[in-house]
């Protein structure tokens, strides 16, 4: 589902740019669609409190105490979970306390990548990457040496490749690096 710039007020239609960036401003909200995000199916209030307060705590499942997990639960049932579910983002029936993400919800993802500061986006590597075959294609056509000794059909094959891999190692990466993709925030072991 697409990202627009027009809403309605039932949570029906796109969601607006404006609508997915308020809703993402905030912590709780953003590890809970993390964290329904990288299930297959919905979730239980109460293990997604306590999978929030680990990360917010920087802790393990076992560490997390009652009052950190309440403190979490009362948030998320009072504010955050009926605030997304009125955005159409996920369906959440606090009398069976059961949440389930949407397609809307889903429409997310997008948003959920981290980038580090130090690091080189995707988009601008792969234009380097397109620029780089862009002169290997023009030395071919040229007939530069060394470029000449090896088939053309070579370098194509190689070509392929090279966009091939590091199209896989970006899958990889990008879904390592969604929101921790070891299921933790980043800098939460």
């Amino acid at each position: 589902m697409a990202l627009s710039q027009r809403s309605t007020a039932d949570g029906s239609g796109d969601l607006s740019q404006t609508e997915a960036f308020d809703i993402l401003s905030n912590d709780r909200r953003r590890h809970a669609l993390h964290y329904l995000i990288g299930r297959d199916e919905g979730a239980e209030i109460g293990e997604l409190s306590e999978q929030i307060a680990a990360w917010e705590n920087g802790e393990n499942l076992e560490q997390v105490s009652s009052e950190e997990r309440r403190r979490v639960y009362v948030s998320l049932h009072q504010t955050h979970l009926p605030r997304m579910d009125d955005a159409g983002l996920l369906q959440y029936e606090n009398s069976r306390d059961t949440i389930e993400l949407t397609e809307r919800g889903e429409s997310l993802r997008v948003y959920m990548e981290v980038v580090e500061g130090n690091e080189i986006p995707w988009s601008e590597f792969y234009l380097g990457l397109s620029a780089l075959a862009a002169a290997l294609v023009a030395a071919l056509w040229v007939g530069a040496p060394p470029f000449g000794m090896v088939p053309d059909l070579g370098w194509m094959v190689g070509l392929v490749a090279l966009f091939g891999t590091t199209s896989a190692v970006h899958v990889y990466y990008a879904d390592q690096r969604r929101l921790g993709g070891d299921g933790a925030p980043p800098g939460i072991e």
